[in-house]
């Protein structure tokens, strides 16, 4: 058995005066017809001040373009994403960010008018810039804590190091008066091991913080990681560059580089794979990284949020770097088929 539901005049005046969001209609010209209560409070205009105006009264210039194309959209019977964002100018001059979805109003057939229903999300952009903020400059303490842990690690302890291999080879060079056998033997290997611990340790103040990204650049320090992933564990990789490199802000050069070291970190542990490939495109208004391999892949969560829970720290990082440069990062990946990082930012200019 069905039931139907009509809705009548009177239910709908009630929907609409008592919505929690604000709502008002115009007319094909933009003059104001119809509005709520919410409606006033997000403009600050009474109802009847409304009726008076038009919908470009409240409009920022760049809002009013954002209009202009909804409408061109609709009018055509084209597909739009909403809801999509505006900004509104409040009768005390104050700009309010909101959250809006739009649709005609058809009347016998024929386009009459627009509806519009807006959200009020100005506290919400304001907290997320916020957040925004303090992850940038927590970013910019831990890579500045990087860069002198790696300078006290190669000045200091690698110089260290190195004083103690010259005086092992002084002790054991053939110069000296005869050791015994198995004493010799135990300063050799103590010798290894010290020269060992010193690779090491200059390994590791690299990847705290390379040298060769402030000496040469974001591209050098690919082409070295790509080295190091060929030497130290036989995977084949390869760096493609596509435009000009052009001359980029440190932080810039800073948090691509790391979303790829964190890429390739991946492909040396999880992946599997036998080659890898790094692509870096600068065009005129945009720069885009890829970072892709033939590995085992995985399969990547609906939610990028899912990717703590289930333990991929890292690949959340990469999308808090990409989102600091104002940029997207994408993850594609199938299982036996290997995945690919993709980073797409503007170009400052």
């Amino acid at each position: 058995m069905k039931t139907k539901i009509s809705l009548t005049e009177q239910n709908y005046r009630y929907l609409f005066e008592n919505a929690s969001d604000a709502m008002w209609v115009h007319d094909m010209k933009g003059n104001i017809v119809d509005s709520n209560k919410a409606n006033e409070k997000l403009t600050g205009y009474t109802k009847q001040e409304l009726f008076g105006m038009n919908a470009k009264d409240f409009l920022t210039k760049e809002s009013l373009n954002v209009a202009r194309e909804v409408r061109r959209k609709l009018l055509k019977g084209e597909d739009i994403n909403q809801p999509y964002e505006q900004r509104l100018i409040r009768k005390d001059r104050t700009i309010r960010a909101v959250k809006m979805a739009t649709s005609l109003v058809i009347i016998d057939g024929e386009a009459r008018g627009f509806q519009h229903v807006a959200r009020d999300v100005t506290e919400e952009k304001q907290l997320h810039e916020n957040m925004r903020f303090y992850v940038q400059q927590i970013t910019r303490a831990q890579e500045e804590e990087r860069k002198r842990i790696a300078r006290e690690l190669h000045d200091d302890v690698s110089t260290s190091l190195l004083l103690l291999i010259q005086r092992l080879d002084t002790i054991t060079s053939s110069t000296r008066p005869r050791l015994p056998g198995s004493l010799k033997a135990n300063l050799e290997d103590l010798h290894t091991q010290v020269a060992e611990a010193l690779e090491n340790l200059r390994r590791c103040a690299q990847d705290l913080r390379p040298r060769i990204i402030d000496d040469l650049g974001l591209v050098a320090a690919l082409e070295w990681m790509a080295e190091n992933l060929i030497k130290d564990c036989g995977i084949d990789a390869q760096v493609k560059v596509v435009g000009a490199e052009p001359s980029l802000p440190d932080e810039v050069q800073l948090l691509l580089f790391r979303i790829a070291q964190e890429a390739l970190t991946n492909i040396r542990r999880h992946a599997e794979a036998s080659k890898a490939w790094i692509t870096m495109e600068f065009g005129d208004d945009r720069i885009v990284l890829t970072v892709k391999d033939n590995g085992k892949g995985f399969e990547v969560p609906e939610r990028i949020g899912d990717l703590t829970g289930a333990g991929r720290l890292g690949i959340m990082g990469m999308f808090e770097r990409a989102r600091l440069l104002g940029g997207t990062l994408d993850i594609k990946s199938e299982l036996g088929k290997g995945t690919q990082v993709v980073t797409e930012l503007p170009v400052q200019r």
